[in-house]
């Protein structure tokens, strides 16, 4: 039995998973709000006293954090806590590992083939296609509270993850609106912004916060409700608006271009030829807007040089719609790293 957690931004979930000759097996699960909770310890004492048959039989733990990990640290990004593994150990009294959250969702996608409880829709190319995996290197790129990216490489069988911060390096624009849109964030920043804050839920609130100061948007009555909402709850107003809205349907379709340009970039460095994996609640809850008329995969394949072009036509790219899948990899991560 492994106890895992992840620990997000906005949500936190801690869950009993059991191992069976290869193939793990979710027990229970329980999720809380990352805001509602003081730290790690406190969740995993609320779990502790629901399921104490679990909590006995657990022999080891992985945790996995949404911020850079070091010496077994990690300081989250976009809340103040930071997961020490070595407290947590004295805590559990049982080995922990703790890892990045991108880092766990990559030790999940040697899983994806043989746990089909794990939800993905592999995306059609342009062209009709759906290469085929190849080769050693997989790739994750993640939009949710934040942007995550994380890469797998496989060797003979046994696979080494290895995280990543790209989500807070620069962002080139494409096209004149989004030109204007970069200028309208670096009046808010000293210095240029990430591509957190073109591709994530704050980069929807702050394309929200464009279109709406640029007067793209008519101050309508949808308009002003979501202008009255806090920052953090815009993103999903405007997704779920977007059906009926013409305005908020083009922030989704402008937001779709942006997170596929920066897919597109990661792809260029790693070329993660056995495929690239969309993660992140955003994608999966708003696969409509990535799929219709090949929007994602339009802007992912688009590229100044015609050479690069097959490239990432080559490339397999599958959303992972599954939220636990984040528990599966850190399961798995555990018993790799453990071994």
């Amino acid at each position: 039995m492994i106890l895992v957690g992840d620990i997000g931004g906005t949500n936190t979930s801690i869950a009993a998973m059991e191992e069976r000759e290869g193939r793990f097996v979710l027990q229970t699960r329980e999720r809380f709000q990352t805001a509602a909770i003081a730290d790690i310890q406190e969740a995993l004492s609320l779990f502790r006293d629901h399921h104490r048959d679990l909590w006995r039989a657990t022999q080891l733990c992985c945790l996995s954090g949404a911020g850079p990990v070091r010496d077994g640290v990690c300081h989250m990004t976009n809340v103040h806590f930071t997961i020490d593994r070595a407290e947590i150990e004295a805590f559990l009294g049982i080995p922990v590992f703790m890892i990045n959250d991108f880092s766990a969702i990559c030790y999940a996608l040697p899983l994806l083939e043989t746990h089909p409880q794990i939800d993905t829709t592999v995306f059609v190319h342009p062209d009709g296609s759906t290469p085929s995996p190849r080769g050693s290197v997989r790739a994750v790129v993640g939009a949710g509270t934040g942007l995550g990216t994380g890469y797998l490489i496989e060797d003979h069988g046994h696979f080494v993850a290895h995280p990543s911060e790209g989500g807070h390096a620069d962002f080139a624009s494409r096209d004149p609106v989004t030109d204007e849109f970069s200028r309208f964030l670096r009046r808010r920043y000293t210095l240029q912004p990430g591509a957190e804050q073109y591709v994530s839920g704050q980069g929807i609130a702050n394309l929200f916060a464009f279109y709406s100061d640029t007067r793209r948007l008519e101050r309508d009555e949808t308009v002003s409700r979501i202008l009255g909402l806090p920052p953090t709850e815009r993103p999903g107003a405007v997704a779920a608006a977007a059906s009926a809205h013409p305005g908020c349907a083009t922030i989704m379709k402008h937001f779709v271009r942006l997170y596929a340009q920066y897919a597109s970039t990661t792809a260029l460095y790693l070329l993660p030829s056995a495929g690239l994996y969309l993660a992140g609640g955003i994608a999966a809850k708003n696969e409509r807007w990535f799929t219709n008329d090949h929007r994602f995969m339009r802007a992912f394949e688009s590229n100044y040089n015609e050479r690069i072009t097959p490239l990432l036509r080559e490339t397999p790219v599958v959303l992972i719609k599954d939220y636990e899948v984040s528990l599966y990899g850190a399961a798995h991560a555990a018993v790799s790293l453990a071994q």
